[in-house]
């Protein structure tokens, strides 16, 4: 199931944002920028653009393949998310190993569409699987979960964004359910940027592996992208246990997003599932 895909880099991030054609009328047209830019933009139609897509609306997730071409992927057949059931039986052979490192001083983006932290370093975290390493690049959130268990979505869920050498993304997502305050978050909330395309430092020094134990179990699939351009390939690992964090923080997450930033649930059509002892 874990095929070497040859990803292109430019899909480190799930909100980056693809060239679309913009059509073939002759006359110039104002098209806004996505919405992490904060400008507008003169372009021909002849020339390339930015699609421009959102979680609902005329830009909504059942809209995003009619965009531009680049988002055609958007009505595959192994799309992300999906419903995750709690009876799945079948275990997997996939090797999983975590080596996540303490950092400090990274990048907090608010982009429009999610609030991402960019995760840079000396010592990179990683993700192997297979024997294959992926680097973890940014992890983001959304609220409510994309992801769904046995038809039942959760407060929130976080995506930690790994990628291989060759371009192949790994993502492990995890439900966050409303409880007691999470220690993890609690370094992370303070510096939250509030208003589309802000940015911040998080001078906390924050440490990924709290979020994970040693102990985990993983719903594992092949899916895709949750935003465009939805490009397929992507091997998910969703942990099957749900951290916690409080009302107060949940509210802090949700205020500086969309409202309902999780696309719908996708056909699981013909997939393999399996679950995955770590």
């Amino acid at each position: 199931m874990m095929k070497t895909l040859q990803l292109f880099l430019w899909v480190i991030s799930f909100f980056a944002y693809t060239a679309c054609s913009s059509g073939t009328k002759k006359d110039e047209s104002t098209h806004k920028q996505d919405k992490s830019e904060d400008t507008e933009h003169q372009v021909k139609s002849d020339n390339n653009a930015n699609a421009h897509w959102e979680y609902s609306g005329e830009a909504g997730p059942e809209k995003w393949a009619d965009l531009c071409p680049a988002y055609a992927s958007c009505s595959g057949e192994r799309q992300s998310p999906i419903d995750l059931s709690s009876s799945i039986g079948d275990r997997t052979e996939v090797t999983l190993e975590r080596t996540y490192n303490c950092i400090s001083g990274i990048e907090f983006l608010n982009n429009g569409h999610s609030i991402q932290v960019n995760v840079t370093g000396d010592k990179p975290n990683t993700l192997t699987v297979n024997n294959q390493v992926f680097e973890l690049k940014q992890f983001h959130f959304h609220c409510p979960s994309e992801h769904t268990l046995d038809g039942v979505a959760f407060a929130g869920e976080a995506h930690f964004v790994h990628v291989a050498e060759n371009g192949e993304i790994s993502v492990m997502g995890v439900f966050i359910k409303e409880g007691a305050e999470n220690e993890y978050l609690s370094h992370i909330i303070p510096f939250i940027p509030e208003n589309t395309g802000d940015k911040s430092e998080i001078t906390d020094e924050i440490c990924p592996g709290k979020v994970f134990t040693a102990n985990d179990k993983y719903f594992i699939y092949e899916g895709s992208l949750t935003t465009p351009p939805c490009t397929e390939g992507v091997n998910w690992f969703v942990r099957r246990d749900y951290i916690e964090a409080s009302a107060e923080q949940i509210e802090a997450l949700k205020k500086a997003m969309p409202a309902h930033n999780a696309r719908p649930v996708q056909p699981v059509n013909d997939r393999e599932f399996g679950k995955l002892d770590e």
